[in-house]
């Protein structure tokens, strides 16, 4: 069956979010290097990236413009969701990518998977006939990064396995305001992961139970705490403190001055560096807002 017709002219620009993740524990290290997880994902509309996107016909070539040149390799995660959506259905149109960047390098944000999933998405609207179902496309995207199905949902979703098996979940954040920081600090996601897995020697040979009964457990565990929490939230953790923290003490400052501010939890998110504090007085967060950015600090602020 042949692909549908796409005229040069198929320009479109889609705005990109990030997420969140405001509970991240490792639980193992799988045989082929994947890290086992719970987390609780959490959406934000900013900081984001911007995609512009131009299709040509099919069996076109692809191209990626970033400004940084850094990113326009084959690794982008936004040319490995164009090459994995033409191998997987045969829709292969010509793409001419345009990626401004908004969202930190570095950060623990996941930028470049809510970038694949737009990607993914904008094929798949193309694809007529050979246009995948929402389990098929969320398992293409779990292959070209464990991010990439959550960004291809919608709301909040307690994840598992290597972060691809999602809940949804209706966490309680009415109400709440979330500061997040963007710091000037890079920390490399490969870097995070061996140095917890130095940390954690047992990891691998220690794997958490998993299948539906454990799926389950974890989420009761999880709704438990939204009750018990100040914030009537889980626990703010992450495992990844522990490893980055003493490697970058600026961090550990920065939360520490987000308690201060009067946030009722803060923590550290995916492997880092940006953090994120949770304030019941949306007055106290709009000023811890204006003093990190009065401190040159990139600083964002969400209500919810």
């Amino acid at each position: 069956m042949g692909a549908p017709d796409i005229a040069s002219t198929d320009t479109v620009t889609l705005a990109t979010g990030c997420k969140v993740n405001l509970h991240l524990r490792l639980t193992g290290r799988r045989a082929d290097g994947y890290h086992t997880l719970e987390s609780l994902f959490v959406p934000l509309a900013a900081p984001g990236d911007r995609l512009t996107l131009t299709f040509g016909p099919q069996g076109g070539p692809f191209s990626l413009a970033a400004g940084d040149p850094a990113l326009e390799g084959p690794g982008n995660t936004v040319a490995r969701a164009w090459r994995a959506f033409g191998a997987a259905t045969g829709f292969a149109p010509g793409l001419a990518v345009r990626l401004d960047k908004g969202v930190p390098m570095g950060a623990g944000l996941g930028g470049g998977s809510a970038d694949a999933a737009a990607v993914l998405r904008a094929l798949n609207e193309r694809a007529g006939a050979r246009a995948l179902g929402e389990a098929a496309l969320a398992r293409l995207g779990a292959a070209v990064g464990a991010d990439v199905p959550f960004f291809l949902g919608r709301g909040p979703a307690w994840a598992e396995g290597i972060g691809e098996a999602l809940t949804p979940v209706d966490a309680p954040l009415a109400g709440l305001t979330l500061v997040l920081l963007c710091p000037e600090v890079h920390v490399s996601t490969a870097w995070a992961y061996a140095a917890w897995d130095a940390a954690h020697p047992e990891a691998a040979s220690a794997p958490r139970p998993s299948g539906p009964q454990a799926h389950h457990s974890s989420l009761t565990w999880t709704k438990e705490r939204f009750k018990s929490s100040p914030c009537s939230l889980p626990p703010l953790y992450n495992s990844f403190e522990e490893v980055v923290f003493p490697a970058h003490p600026i961090l550990r400052e920065y939360k520490e001055e987000l308690l201060r501010s009067g946030a009722c939890g803060a923590v550290m998110s995916g492997s880092g560096a940006s953090l994120l504090g949770l304030f019941r007085d949306a007055l106290r967060a709009g000023r811890c807002v204006r003093g990190f950015q009065a401190a040159a600090v990139r600083a964002f602020v969400h209500h919810f």
